[in-house]
């Protein structure tokens, strides 16, 4: 008997190609959901870290008295930031050595808190005397501790207290921060700066550094959008005011072109 030998027939050039072109357009139709995933999980990421933040304040204010959190404190050859301690003499900085570090859930020298993943490291420039990572979210210490936001012309300015801000769920206390200096490139900020800033005896004027970072992509226009943490313990999200200042280039400005009431409350009570 003769046994018929098993035949395989390859593909031809023209079905190979058109494989080729399924595949590819496969991956176009899947590539925009796996881009809105990946910026949906940086988001979750961000807004986890700032509830993270803002949990450790409210912590921080509840065992002193219900003061705001300086943003520095200068002794001898250290300075103790809200996000870590910088020493003089060897220039190290220690994030398990911060005001918040205490209060946070995080493991001490974890500083994944301090960073958002939006803006991840070596896509701007870093400040400070160290050259070391600071924080990509800012610290409204201009609107709740002036004396400490290391603007010379605040010193005579008071720390607030929590009961005394009126609107909490508007009032800033942490939000995504960035600042163009400069050489024109973005830098990292760990301070929040308002549209507007404070020169005894001349008042208000513009800032043209205002250092909330609209970095997080919004799908339905394009339009960037901060997650911002509030005075109430609250997360949110906010876009930028049109008629603010704003940096279109590198996504960074203000809210809103008025400090009231976001960055800093009663601003006619300043002196």
């Amino acid at each position: 008997m003769i046994l018929a030998r098993a035949t395989s027939r390859a593909f031809t050039l023209i079905e190979l190609l058109v494989i080729i072109a399924i595949i590819a357009l496969l991956i176009g139709i899947m590539l925009p959901a796996l881009g809105s995933a990946r910026d949906s999980g940086r988001a979750v990421v961000c807004a986890s870290n700032q509830r993270q933040l803002i949990t450790a304040f409210t912590l921080y204010t509840d065992e002193h008295r219900g003061f705001a959190m300086p943003h520095l404190r200068t002794a001898g050859l250290t300075r103790t930031y809200w996000y870590g301690q910088e020493n003089i003499a060897t220039q190290r900085l220690d994030h398990t050595r911060g005001t918040l570090t205490p209060y946070l859930s995080a493991a001490p020298g974890d500083r994944s808190v301090f960073e958002c993943p939006e803006q991840p490291e070596g896509s701007y420039h870093t400040q400070g005397s160290t050259g070391t990572f600071t924080s990509t979210y800012g610290y409204n210490a201009y609107g709740l501790s002036p004396n400490t936001s290391g603007y010379f012309e605040l010193y005579n300015q008071r720390t607030l207290r929590l009961a005394q801000i009126e609107r909490p769920s508007s009032q800033l206390v942490f939000a995504d921060t960035m600042i163009v200096l400069f050489s024109g490139q973005p830098s990292n900020s760990a301070l929040l700066d308002p549209p507007q800033l404070f020169a005894p005896g001349s008042g208000w004027r513009e800032n043209f550094s205002p250092t909330t970072a609209f970095r997080h992509h919004r799908p339905d226009d394009g339009f960037g959008v901060a997650f911002t943490a509030r005075a109430d313990g609250s997360v949110q999200k906010d876009t930028h005011d049109t008629q603010a200042r704003h940096i279109d280039a590198f996504g960074i400005g203000s809210i809103a072109p008025q400090n009231d009431p976001n960055y800093v409350q009663h601003a006619d009570r300043w002196r």
